[in-house]
């Protein structure tokens, strides 16, 4: 017989977890179904731009996000959600070894950094080779990087690397660089910008660190060029298949939310890099989860006749507790 919960969230990234934390303070049964712990966070071993934190890292955000979530009564299970169905009392989560029956569902699944797919490409991770370049670009102040990518996504990197790199190769496939113009003006306006076109990266060297990347041209012709990191801007992927049935995607492979992290569905919210939030950082998430989690809360105690909250800030005054 399939579990109940009042609340299911999918993804155990800083939208997931999050929305996890300010639904179970809520004391209502709330389970948060993730393939793993953090999701991206996990590519980001040192984290500066997060508010109030300062030389942690993103597994350890990952891990203390957890912590907190559980300590409020939460529940997790590591498996995979395979479909979502609509049923006369809610909503029924099948995933890979279970069923799971909610009267609300919390979706963020974030997503995945496409890679470049040359060999030993996941041992530089995180020692030269990253897929996040506002992320990682302060780290090379003054350093030569590289950056291979396509669309706007290699435009943007290009820009942000020029500002600190002092040397930055852009690799591309085409003749030329595409997408918005007045970028393209910019990055060839750069001195500290090369230009590589119709190229791609063929092999990764190094010791304990990346030190050189291999870039062939369309001709086969090969050149070894010295780096201290390689940005891949590759866009990323988004598995919706499982709710695309349920809610709007937009054309980029989207959830459409809400300012209130609402989506198409009454009983289905979002939060995270899988919505259309305009700016993919932590910390956006992080609020992007908390809305979407208070916002699943009042959708399950408006179904009791309840009416909800407008804050998560409360106080226990005898047996009433109050709302702020």
């Amino acid at each position: 017989m399939a579990q109940e919960y009042e609340v299911i969230i999918i993804g155990g990234g800083p939208a997931g977890l999050s929305a996890g934390i300010f639904t179970a303070r809520q004391k209502v049964s709330c389970l948060l179904i993730s393939k793993d712990l953090g999701g991206q966070l996990n590519l980001i071993p040192k984290l500066e731009n997060y508010p109030g934190t300062i030389m942690s890292s993103g597994p350890l955000l990952a891990r203390t996000l957890e912590n907190q979530f559980l300590m409020f009564g939460g529940e997790m299970v590591y498996d995979t959600v395979e479909h979502v169905e609509e049923t006369e009392s809610g909503l029924s989560v099948k995933t890979t070894r279970s069923e799971y029956k909610t009267k609300a569902l919390v979706l963020a699944p974030g997503k995945v950094p496409n890679n470049l797919g040359v060999e030993n490409e996941s041992s530089f991770v995180n020692k030269g080779v990253h897929y996040c370049t506002k992320c990682d670009a302060p780290f090379y102040q003054g350093r030569t990087t590289a950056v291979i990518g396509v669309g706007a996504y290699l435009l943007e990197s290009g820009i942000l690397l020029s500002r600190m790199a002092s040397k930055i190769y852009l690799i591309y496939k085409g003749g030329a660089l595409g997408g918005d113009k007045e970028m393209i003006a910019s990055i060839e306006k750069k001195e500290n910008i090369e230009l590589v076109p119709q190229s791609s990266v063929k092999a990764l060297s190094g010791a304990n660190s990346l030190q050189s990347i291999t870039i062939v041209n369309n001709s086969g012709q090969e050149k070894v060029v010295n780096v201290d990191g390689l940005f891949i801007e590759m866009g990323s992927k988004i598995n919706l298949d499982f709710i695309k049935h349920l809610v709007i995607i937009n054309t980029r492979n989207e959830i459409e939310i809400t300012p209130d992290g609402k989506t198409s569905h009454p009983a289905i919210f979002a939060a995270g890099d899988a919505t259309s939030i305009p700016y993919k950082q932590i910390v956006a998430a992080c609020s992007g989860g908390a809305t979407a989690g208070l916002s699943a809360f009042n959708y399950v105690e408006k179904l009791k006749g309840k009416p909800g909250i407008r804050a998560d800030w409360k106080k226990t005054i005898g047996d009433t507790v109050f709302h702020y």
